[in-house]
């Protein structure tokens, strides 16, 4: 069936690219700082209504019904996503910038072209500066940015400072101080996992855990889209370093009987094998299988994991084989998260069999024993290795591997006394822990704006930058209506450093933007419906007139 393309060029494009991006711009603007507002916006799994002030949440529900528009949205959208991604802080800054930048050099850019196309109004030797002109510009100046932010950045070296950025991002000194205490113990190779708890407090523990380079093979298994993780609790663990393919899958559903779910360990998966899964789990609505891809493991690893889990590994090198495979070479996982991400990214598993201490009986004495748990046998092992090795690649592999078995895993449980106030204070609650992440990775600088403000007040006034650099503090005075911003406040330097980069490469593309095709989607039934009810009241309307 024939569809018109709808294509714009020019000062038309550019006039959707404007009211697309202001929509998600106006939209998140409203919320920054210690005096913003809240979004309420709609429910969602059986939730009423959600309150909240993160940015990456705010933006990433809009979209528009002018496919021109929501185009761009999208593209603002898309900084945020990836904000929120390296750094998990920072996203609200991020499309402050992103739309004050994109407002100072549209309009610019289009009243170039008042009186004829930009192309042509620069074929002669005139100082106008062309779009990849301004392309050049603008990320040469980012560049200069996140050099600044680096030399003003300093190393987070205690507690009270570590508090200081967990209080600014969650917007309240107890759990500020809860939060801080918490990733301080953690530290940077720890996780930090916030859940919703039903005590009507603020709840934490520490449990052990492991770390190892993991990756979901396919995007379909992604079930906590927000987060892009693949998240999996109270699993069996089916480990293996055989191929999963169809004859793979059917060996194992044929074998393993009567699991609810099942998280399956191996370094390739083939398609077959996944398309098999992916079956399963479209027709029970669940993640009923989760692959978890390990194609860098080495042997000693596998068996690593095999320990923490209480799995039995199926090493085909030895001659196990997937038809001799029973329920009784499981293991299991209280948790497993899984990141979907391009680069190599370690998954964190928590509460696997081997963490628990094997009860002993003495019946001469009858007295009752607890042996060592397994993982902790195995990481002094590990250790008296360590000791006696002198090859230093084996050394850095066998430390990788203790930190791995060793690894904390923090639980932060959030109550409030309704649905709305417990989201809220779960989404502000994750966004300091991964403030608190990147203060620990890459230190802090001056909060509130203050750190941009500086750069930008070093620029030259013409710089195209300037004005965007300088948004996010005036956003805060706006919204607070004049505040003054302490020298306690504190910004960890890898969420600005990140908001530079991601708004500048948005705002720099779009400017180069002289045509919009935008994907033609069919009409829903409901919409023709709606058309002719408008055209009905219409008609209704000029005869009664």
């Amino acid at each position: 069936m024939y569809k018109p393309t709808l294509v714009l060029f020019d000062n038309q494009a550019r006039a959707k690219i404007l009211k697309g991006v202001n929509v998600v711009y106006e939209a998140v603007r409203r919320t920054m700082g210690p005096q913003g507002g809240n979004a309420l916006i709609y429910g969602l799994y059986s939730r009423p209504y959600r309150l909240t002030n993160d940015g990456y949440t705010v933006a990433d529900i809009i979209e528009l019904k002018d496919p021109h528009e929501n185009l761009a949205a999208n593209a603002i959208q898309d900084a945020a996503k990836r904000t929120n991604l390296l750094a998990g802080d920072g996203t609200t800054c991020t499309v402050v910038v992103t739309g004050k930048g994109v407002n100072t050099i549209l309009p610019m850019i289009s009243g170039m072209e008042e009186t004829a196309d930009l192309e042509r109004a620069l074929a002669g030797k005139g100082k106008k500066r062309g779009v990849m002109d301004i392309k050049r510009e603008l990320f040469a100046t980012r560049d200069d940015v996140v050099a600044k932010l680096k030399e003003m950045s300093r190393k987070v070296e205690s507690l009270e400072e570590l508090t200081r950025i967990a209080t600014v991002s969650v917007e309240n000194e107890e759990y500020g101080k809860i939060i801080a205490e918490m990733a301080w113990e953690i530290g940077t190779g720890g996780y930090i996992d916030v859940l919703e708890g039903f005590k009507g407090e603020i709840e934490t523990e520490t449990i052990k855990g492991a770390r190892f380079p993991a990756k979901v093979p396919a995007k379909v298994f992604i079930n906590r889209l927000e987060r892009y993780e693949m998240e999996i609790v109270d699993a069996p663990v089916f480990l293996t370093n055989y191929t999963i393919d169809r004859a793979a899958m059917a060996m194992i559903l044929d074998r393993l009987q009567g699991l609810q779910r099942l998280v399956i360990i191996a370094p390739e998966f083939k398609d077959s094998g996944l398309v098999a899964m992916a079956n399963v789990n479209k027709k029970n609505s669940d993640l009923i299988y989760a692959p978890v891809k390990v194609p860098s493991l080495k042997t000693v690893q596998f068996e690593d994991i095999e320990v923490f889990t209480g799995a039995r590994f199926i090493n085909k090198d030895r001659g196990d084989k997937l038809n001799g495979i029973s329920n009784a070479d499981l293991g299991f996982l209280s948790k497993l998260v899984v990141k979907d991400a391009d680069t190599r990214e370690d998954c964190v598993a928590m509460g696997g069999k081997g963490v628990s201490e094997v009860p002993m009986s003495f019946s001469d004495e009858e007295v009752m024993s607890k042996a060592p748990a397994p993982v902790e046998l195995r990481i002094k092992t590990l250790k008296e290795q360590l000791e006696a090795t002198r090859e230093e690649g084996q050394k850095n592999l066998l430390r990788r591997r203790i930190a791995g078995l060793a690894s904390a895993v923090g639980v932060i449980r959030v109550s409030c006394d309704s649905e709305g106030e417990t989201y809220y204070w779960k989404k502000k609650i994750e966004d300091a822990v991964y403030a608190c992440k990147a203060a620990l990775e890459e230190g802090y600088v001056r909060g509130g704006g203050l750190a941009l403000k500086e750069i930008a007040e070093g620029l030259p006034e013409e710089n195209l930058l300037r004005p965007a650099l300088l948004a996010p503090y005036e956003q805060i005075q706006e919204n607070a209506e004049g505040i003054e911003v302490g020298e306690t406040i504190i910004d960890p330097t890898k969420a600005i450093r990140c908001s530079v980069e991601h708004s500048v490469s948005v705002m720099a593309n779009l400017a180069t933007v002289r045509v919009i095709i935008p994907e033609e989607r069919e009409k829903s039934p409901a919409e023709g419906y709606e058309m002719i009810a408008r055209a009905i009241h219409q008609y209704v309307l000029m005869w009664a007139r």
